[in-house]
């Protein structure tokens, strides 16, 4: 019943085009962010915080009437492809682009409207079969500088994975993806409530904030002078429940779980050079509150921890991206989360808890225009993201907040992707992963302790018996309008010790061909 519904709700509203209040955000899932992320590397959108994500419709929208400027003026040329694409999201944007050309104008309104993709495809647990995701969208402009949005995620996919801890029913699982409120002025920007956030560079993943947990409700605040901004947010993760032991010692069964960050942003060399340096507090445990301290945006957390603030876990990350020559960008990443500099007894031998990422792309190499070369490596030592008390891991809801691969790895690729007229997108890429026994689940060890300082402690890296797995991905996608699209891709996987297990090989091979389908309505009162 709830798949005929959908359906028929999908088929009533696709007709109508699309409406979305400049401070609405762009999801993390929304397509644009390919044509964003490519056209960006050949001179355009150069006005966006690309290491701070979401961008808002309005962010987006602005950017566009200034490509529009300098396309008309000869200031930036664009291939054929390029400027299908850009037209593309013209259309995707106008009516943000007519706001901002109004000076922010709306009437009494409000949009509802939905998003579908259905998948066939086969994992490497079993047959082929069908997933869906549905998707519900109701933004409600609230005046030139407010805007309400509620979006709702049906998601199939969830029913097979052993880690989602919400409801499942009938095959499938719900839960709200999006619900905020937002103001925002030319400069200042207000939040409330749950949305997507991604901090950091890189194609497989950030080290900070890589957005593939559910989103966080959260109480944000962001400021933007001249080349600057600077941003601030907390949130209360999910509860932990403690093992029988640990919740006798403790008094309680539940750990309360809260996070806070700070960033500063900022651009030079219109857009070429981006930097930002962030800060991060995850607190919590039986019976805690939310700490005052870590509420201050402008306090450095970690000094408050020594302090005697409270027990905490603070890291904090470095981010750069930059383009040396014009289509060529070197990005990268440093989190450092615990890094032992003196030596006066057993507990500083303790292994550095770090991890880098390091990418480059480059855009039309030897005169191929739309052809995109990329290469990445990330490393993350074993124990990052985590301490002693469990509540106080970087994950939420069972699933990491940083890179998707959690701690205790390596991982690098290349891949090669090419636009066909500026509809087509296809891409073949090659990787390697290599995971020790330690993870983000996993007890915090701590065997230096068994050594003197003058006897030193080390260990391998990876950790353990390392699985490995390589990885020929072939991917295709099809964007014919802003309303609808096809995606196809293949993995061909070899896993050696697999599970870590000496010499067990495991090879398979996976597929997936989707459609998506979306459109909203405007309803005006």
């Amino acid at each position: 019943m709830i798949r005929k519904r959908f359906v028929f709700f999908m088929v009533v509203f696709l007709p109508f085009f699309s409406f979305a209040s400049v401070h609405e955000t762009l999801p993390s899932w929304h397509w644009a962010y390919r044509f964003i992320d490519d056209l960006r590397l050949r001179g355009c959108f150069e006005e966006l915080y690309t290491l701070n994500r979401p961008y808002t419709r309005g962010e987006v929208a602005s950017s566009l009437l200034k490509i529009e400027e300098k396309l008309e003026s000869k200031e930036l040329r664009l291939s054929n492809s390029g400027n299908k694409r850009i037209r593309r999201l013209m259309e995707e944007f106008r009516y943000e682009r007519d706001q901002l050309l109004e000076k922010g104008k709306v009437g009494n309104q409000l949009s509802i409207g939905g998003r579908l993709q259905g998948n066939v495809g086969r994992s490497a647990e079993g047959d082929a079969k069908y997933r869906g995701i549905y998707r519900s969208q109701l933004s409600v402009p609230l005046g030139s500088h407010v805007v309400a949005y509620n979006g709702i995620n049906f998601d199939q996919y969830l029913v097979d994975d052993p880690a989602y801890i919400g409801k499942k029913w009938r095959g499938i699982v719900g839960y709200t993806e999006q619900a905020y409120i937002a103001v925002g002025t030319e400069n200042f920007r207000f939040k409330f409530g749950r949305d997507f956030l991604r901090w950091g560079a890189g194609e497989s993943g950030t080290l900070l904030f890589s957005d593939i947990a559910r989103p966080m409700d959260q109480f944000a605040v962001s400021a933007q002078i001249g080349h600057f901004r600077y941003s601030f947010f907390t949130s209360a993760l999910d509860d932990m429940t403690l093992d029988s032991s640990l919740a006798d010692s403790l008094g309680g069964s539940e750990a309360k779980r809260y996070i806070s960050a700070h960033r500063l942003d900022a651009r030079f060399f219109q857009g070429r050079l981006q930097c930002a340096v962030t800060e991060v507090v995850l607190y919590g445990g039986v019976n805690r509150l939310l700490d005052w301290v870590y509420l201050n945006p402008f306090i450095f957390y970690h000094g408050e921890q020594l302090n005697k603030s409270g027990p905490a876990n603070t890291f904090g990350s470095l981010d750069v991206s930059f383009f040396p020559v014009k289509r060529w960008e070197v990005y990268g990443s440093l989190l450092i989360d615990d890094i032992q500099i003196e030596k006066t007894g057993p507990g500083d031998l303790e292994p550095n808890e770090i991890g880098w990422l390091l990418g480059s792309r480059w855009a039309d190499p030897v005169g191929i225009s739309g052809l995109t070369v990329s290469g990445e490596y990330v490393r993350v030592a074993n124990r990052t993201y985590k301490t002693p008390n469990s509540w106080e891991t970087f994950i939420h809801r069972n699933v990491p907040l940083g890179h998707p691969l959690g701690n205790d790895f390596d991982f690098w690729q290349i891949g090669a992707s090419q636009w066909v007229g500026g509809a087509f997108w296809i891409k073949l890429g090659y990787s390697q992963t290599r995971r020790g026994e330690g993870s983000l689940f996993t007890p915090f060890d701590t065997p230096w302790m068994e050594h003197t300082t003058e006897e030193g402690y080390s260990e391998p890296f990876p950790t353990g018996v390392v699985e490995k797995l390589g990885q020929l991905s072939f991917s295709l996608q099809y964007y014919p309008s802003i309303h609808w699209g096809l995606e196809a891709e293949v993995h061909y996987l070899q896993m050696k010790n697999a599970d870590h297990i000496v010499d067990v090989t495991k090879n398979t091979t996976e597929w997936r061909i989707g459609v998506w389908v979306e459109g909203e309505r405007i309803l005006k009162f």
